[in-house]
């Protein structure tokens, strides 16, 4: 891969790293610092409650989901960093321009992908 496209890469994945920081951030601030519903035993609370708890932990999930994501971004802007950059980590073959303008954190080309998607190895 030459300079300029790994440039270009970078660029994408600088940018997708911010929007996933941010969004990890926001859901932070949005359910994890809010206070939790008053525990008062009426069944309106309760079920607010209930509510409350389906909500964090649907944030949690999508947090970590996120956070799993962010991970893959950071280490692709490392393998740019290191000149490993679009090199299929399973058979060391060039993955092509179009998959990584796709997905751009892509450490398999598609035909190890497939492979380890349907056999759960290389």
């Amino acid at each position: 891969m030459n300079k300029r496209d790994a440039k270009k890469f970078e660029k994408l994945l600088l940018a997708e790293r911010a929007r996933l920081s941010s969004g990890i951030e926001k859901l932070e601030k949005d359910t994890l610092y809010q206070p939790v519903s008053d525990n008062s035993t009426d069944l309106t609370s309760l079920a607010e409650v209930g509510t409350d708890s389906f909500e964090r932990e649907t944030a949690l999930n999508i947090a970590s989901g996120e956070a799993a994501w962010l991970r893959e971004v950071s280490d692709a802007l490392k393998r740019i960093r290191n000149g490993e950059f679009g090199i299929c980590e399973g058979c060391a073959a060039e993955i092509p321009k179009k998959r990584l303008e796709v997905f751009p954190s892509a450490r398999y080309c598609v035909e190890c992908q497939s492979k380890l998607e349907r056999d759960g190895t290389l």
